[in-house]
């Protein structure tokens, strides 16, 4: 778990996603199994009884499909969101110690610069490591502060567009709620108006019962949707905190220091 966390690596992502999903599958399929659908099952027959439409309750506003698609998918996505709340929280971490070695120096002398790479290679990841070692690499070349800088912001910048790009399968399943609530709301119309005929004759329970599944999944999938919406927001919000807080890490303890 401490490799998945600190590492953006592909096979690794992947088989976490793939793994949290069946886990959602599992487990929001066993609770509707267990609880939501037997409970709008019975509702539902005691509305048939009474020749009337069932009470608007918890179970029956999710018993339907596709809420429980919208469910699964938004605990999939927290669950993505989690991971990469845990790999900024973990390199945010980082800026508050002395991953270079060198805090009680005023400068970093070009003899002692492998030194301070090899700490940099020890003490950090991510982010960090990848802004300071492009750093000294070219500051090791070119013996330029100002071309030392521009490396290591440069390296942050691509970091950070990684970051933004690593974000595009949230992004996606926030779009796909709302698409699956809208197909329920498609099939609950088609459904109502196949049962129009009843209707006119006096039993509008069917017609009701298919319009609660047109209405219901709509209403399921935007709130999920603008619940995950604001945590995507927040993590978003984190990465932009952690490219800027890197910038300044950068400035202070790396190229203010350089002589």
């Amino acid at each position: 778990m401490n490799k998945l966390l600190k590492e953006g690596d592909f096979p690794k992502d992947f088989f976490f996603q793939i793994s949290s999903l069946f886990i959602s599958i599992i487990c929001v399929h066993t609770i509707y199994l267990l609880f939501i659908d037997p409970a709008a099952a019975m509702q539902i027959e005691l509305a048939n009884n009474q020749n009337r439409a069932p009470d608007r309750t918890i179970a029956i506003i999710l018993k339907d499909f596709e809420q429980e698609t919208c469910i699964m998918l938004a605990i999939w996505a927290l669950s993505i969101m989690w991971i990469k709340w845990s790999r900024v929280k973990e390199q945010t971490n980082l800026l508050i110690i002395d991953v270079l070695g060198t805090d009680a120096d005023l400068t970093i002398p070009f003899s002692n610069i492998e030194n301070v790479k090899g700490n940099i290679a020890l003490n950090s990841h991510g982010l960090l490591k990848n802004s300071l070692l492009a750093g000294f690499q070219t500051f090791t070349v070119t013996k330029n502060i100002h071309e030392a800088a521009s490396s290591s912001h440069l390296a942050c910048d691509q970091e950070a567009d990684r970051m933004e790009s690593e974000l595009s399968m949230i992004r996606y399943i926030i779009w796909a709620i709302p698409s699956i609530g809208f197909i329920g709301t498609v099939r609950g119309i088609g459904e109502a108006l196949s049962q129009a005929h009843i209707a006119v004759e006096g039993d509008i329970a069917g017609m009701t019962a298919s319009l609660g599944v047109a209405f219901n999944s709509t209403f399921v999938a935007l709130v999920v949707s603008i619940f995950l919406m604001f945590f995507l927001h927040q993590l978003q919000l984190m990465q932009d905190l952690l490219v800027l807080d890197t910038h300044e890490y950068c400035n202070k303890n790396f190229l203010n220091k350089l002589q």
